[in-house]
């Protein structure tokens, strides 16, 4: 029998009403395990106590605290909503679908922002763009973005088009399969060189598996 794998700590600051929306939706995932903090003096207690892999915090009411704790907590540290510092720290900008939330934080495992190489582009999870060596920008739409993050996230892996359907459309009644097929091969004709023989999004048996490596 296979061992379920040890859930990722997730410590989240945030006000109240964001606070008890993703403390209800992550506790349905049983890869993760939140525990939730009010303020920042209460988010440095538990800190201190240690065992967390991930700080996900409201911008608004953590930015400051996520600077002060970069040195000491070794995890990775996602804000909701732009920081003031452009570039100071990893974000998800707002307004944000949970599942685009869900596949950054199944992306993180450090604290560096995930930055993946896709054939000739570079992407940022949870970006609406790509990136060529040029830093020429490629732009994605929404669903095509959050399809890239949900692949990248799975490490290779493949991702079955029921998954794909439920966490980028929330299956929508008006949502089929054809229509998560016309967006992959919209992809395809901005990330592949032949579009009709692809080798960096794959389609399996029952879904579909992104090729990529760590960006340098």
């Amino acid at each position: 029998m296979t061992e379920a794998p040890t859930p990722r700590n997730i410590l989240l600051l945030a006000g109240a009403g964001l606070r008890a929306s993703l403390t209800e939706q992550l506790a349905r995932y049983p890869e993760f395990a939140v525990t939730p903090a009010a303020s920042a003096p209460e988010a440095t207690r538990l800190l201190d106590e240690g065992g967390y892999d991930i700080m996900l915090a409201e911008a608004e009411i953590g930015e400051a605290f996520a600077h002060d704790v970069r040195e000491r907590f070794h995890g990775a540290i996602l804000l909701i909503g732009a920081p003031s510092v452009a570039g100071a720290c990893d974000y998800i900008a707002r307004p944000f679908r949970f599942a685009h939330l869900l596949a950054r934080l199944r992306a993180r495992e450090d604290r560096e922002p995930l930055l993946v190489a896709i054939g000739a582009f570079r992407y940022r999870p949870g970006a609406f763009e790509l990136t060529d060596a040029a830093q020429k920008r490629l732009p994605l739409t929404e669903k095509e973005a959050e399809i890239l993050t949900r692949l990248a996230a799975a490490r290779g892996a493949v991702v079955t088009k029921d998954v794909l359907l439920r966490e980028v459309w929330g299956y929508h009644p008006t949502v089929t399969t054809r229509t998560l097929e016309t967006h992959v091969s919209r992809l395809r004709r901005k990330i592949e060189t032949d579009p009709a023989e692809a080798r960096l999004l794959l389609t399996e048996k029952n879904g579909y598996r992104l090729v990529f490596s760590p960006a340098r």
